[in-house]
């Protein structure tokens, strides 16, 4: 029963944004089946990260620093790994959301379309995780929504990116949920315990994860028929190419 409860709690709040979000603007052409396309994406995800999880595995053993037990192994584990093997892969499912939607895509839609490529990712992850964590863990689990908040930190700066023509931004939608994931994961290495301070930065993370999602939550909710946010950005810029020419 235990179980049953916990894997509930990791997959309601995911679920529950996925089923608002794709009938905000479920009147525009191609938008819901951009989002339903993201969603599946997400789950296709999984794929790439264990490929990668496994070349970067087999990398960090032949370097000497695959040990997780030693602090240079939980870093190479927590920023390589899991955050960059995870985040990268989510990106290039986000990509090719972008090359095969019909949607003509705005601001808002790259961000939802991200956030959702990032819940579809932590929806089959809690799955697993759910089996494993306990009641209090899968509850702070699901209410943070982490891959769903990661991705939607990456889709707003780099529809920002688009939007603004500023190459710079396109680097903090790729290193920021980098970042936030790797820090967020290191300080909760087992070989930390006795570092009272990196538990910390976790629990400290752990709430910027729940105040993203609140973030979110606004953002959807305000900037649906904001022009700034929901103006076509152009098929071209948005499928051909990372970012348009800045005049």
């Amino acid at each position: 029963m235990g179980i049953v409860i916990a894997f509930v709690c990791c997959l309601a709040p995911s679920l529950a944004i996925y089923l608002w979000v794709r009938t905000i603007k479920k009147d525009k052409p191609g938008y819901t089946d951009g989002c339903k396309m993201s969603l599946i994406n997400g789950f296709i995800a999984c794929g790439p990260v264990l490929a990668m999880g496994l070349v970067f595995v087999i990398l960090g053993n032949l370097l000497g620093i695959g040990d997780r037990s030693t602090i240079p192994g939980a870093i190479y584990r927590c920023f390589v790994v899991f955050a960059l093997a995870e985040e990268a892969s989510k990106f290039i499912m986000f990509k090719q959301t972008l090359k095969k939607t019909t949607c003509d895509v705005s601001w808002y839609d790259m961000v939802v379309f991200m956030t959702l490529v990032g819940t579809g990712f932590g929806i089959l992850e809690s799955i697993v995780y759910s089996f494993e964590l306990g009641l209090g863990q899968a509850i702070i689990r699901g209410v943070s929504v982490a891959h769903g908040g990661y991705g939607f930190i990456m889709g707003y700066f780099y529809a920002k990116a688009i939007k603004t023509g500023k190459k710079w931004y396109v680097v903090v939608a790729l290193v920021l949920p980098f970042l936030i994931h790797g820090f967020y994961d290191f300080g909760l290495s087992p070989v930390l315990d006795e570092y009272f301070i990196f538990t910390f930065i976790s629990v400290t993370l752990a709430a910027v994860d729940v105040a993203l999602v609140v973030i979110m939550i606004v953002f959807f909710a305000r900037r649906k028929d904001n022009e700034k946010y929901t103006e076509p950005l152009g098929a071209k810029s948005v499928r051909d190419r990372s970012y348009p020419q800045s005049s």
